[in-house]
């Protein structure tokens, strides 16, 4: 589950330090193979909400194999890319194929830990995350010894691999107890949208999406053309993320049990909003790139926190249709992060003082869904 879980964040963090050669190479702008990133979480996004009702109804290990094995094809297709049209035509196809996989972990998490769903969420990411912690430094690695070709070839191989080890070890870990119904698409997301309890929760994930996926998206710029590092520091101080996620993930599944997932949603946008004070004051007072490392460190690892709680409050009220509610959390976090792009265009400046601003400004807006909530729940 976690070889699967780390299919999106191998498919985005190899290939950031290659955007540069990548759009040389291909003959086009570095903003055209920028959009290859918001392609592909918008098939992502889109293919979850087309596979989600389908994992509910027929089970979780059918869809994952079909998923794999289009990954690998997709992979192959960008390996072999001639022109920009048909790399951006494959990241489509990629990022589409790829969520058939991923989406079925969540749900085979809430199979298998029930209301403990938090805790198990947090194992297989922190399982998960020692492959986009070294995934900028193999990217940046390949490109030394080869071209960006090499990246998503070795993309291809790691799908093939663990597709031949699901074949062998991925259990089917959903029951399905009414085998005449169909899968419907309407039913399923009508009953999850019109949950209106879930709407707190839903906001403070996406808003703490958003200021993932602003670091995420920005990092290039901040670190190699801001503070000028070249892209294999980059590789390695993009581990940090990764090294901060699984700090959070071992934290949360050795207190969530006891203090509960919505005490530790709490917890984690306490610290994410103090640093991302700290940040905007690292920021404008142009302090050293070390000072900006360590606030993303503590801020990423406490949306890391955020992230993983609030989902799983979500998927807990969903023990039938936990693909769909999945699917349903997950296309809007990665719709958000397509968002991202634009809104930092809107506001670029040439300094990371607009990104910092953005960062500070979704995690308040997180923190005030949440206060707003927690008065209401008091009154009634």
């Amino acid at each position: 589950m976690a070889s699967i879980s780390a299919l999106p964040p191998l498919s985005i963090d190899m290939y950031l330090p290659a955007i540069p050669s990548m759009a040389e190479s291909l003959g086009t702008e570095i903003s055209t193979v920028q959009y290859s990133l918001s392609i592909f979480l918008v098939s992502f996004g889109f293919g979850m909400l087309l596979f989600g009702p389908f994992s509910d109804r027929f089970g979780r290990r059918p869809l994952a194999l079909f998923g794999l094995g289009g990954f690998a094809l997709a992979s192959l297709g960008l390996t072999l890319s001639p022109t920009p049209e048909s790399f951006l035509i494959f990241r489509f196809f990629q990022g589409l194929l790829g969520s058939a996989a991923t989406i079925v972990i969540p749900a085979m998490i809430r199979d298998t830990f029930g209301r403990d769903t938090a805790k198990g969420m947090s194992t297989v990411t922190m399982i998960m995350l020692t492959a986009p912690l070294v995934a900028p430094l193999i990217g940046s690695m390949l490109l030394t010894f080869s071209n960006w070709r090499a990246i998503f070839l070795l993309l291809t191989v790691y799908a093939i691999v663990v597709l031949a080890l699901s074949f062998w070890k991925l259990p089917e870990t959903h029951t399905v107890q009414a085998s005449n119904q169909k899968p419907s698409f309407v039913s399923n997301y009508l009953l999850i949208l019109s949950t209106r309890k879930i709407y707190p929760t839903l906001a403070t994930f996406l808003l703490s999406s958003l200021a993932f996926f602003t670091y995420l998206t920005s990092a290039p710029f901040v670190y190699i053309t801001w503070f000028g590092l070249s892209e294999i520091v980059f590789g390695l101080l993009f581990t940090t993320t990764a090294a901060s996620l699984i700090l959070a993930n071992y934290i949360n599944v050795r207190h969530v049990s006891r203090l509960g997932s919505r005490r530790m949603l709490h917890l984690g946008m306490s610290v994410a909003l103090v640093f991302s004070l700290v940040l905007i004051g690292v920021t404008l007072s142009n302090l050293s790139f070390y000072w900006t490392v360590a606030c993303y460190f503590m801020i990423i690892g406490s949306l890391g926190i955020i992230s993983v709680n609030a989902e799983s409050l979500i998927l807990i009220d969903f023990p039938n249709q936990a693909s769909s509610a999945s699917a349903v959390a997950r296309t809007l976090r990665f719709s958000t992060g397509a968002l991202v792009g634009p809104l930092l265009a809107l506001s670029y400046t040439g300094t990371p003082v607009p990104i910092a601003c953005q960062v500070l400004i979704a995690i308040s807006l997180a923190v005030l869904v949440q206060l707003a909530s927690h008065v209401n729940a008091r009154k009634s």
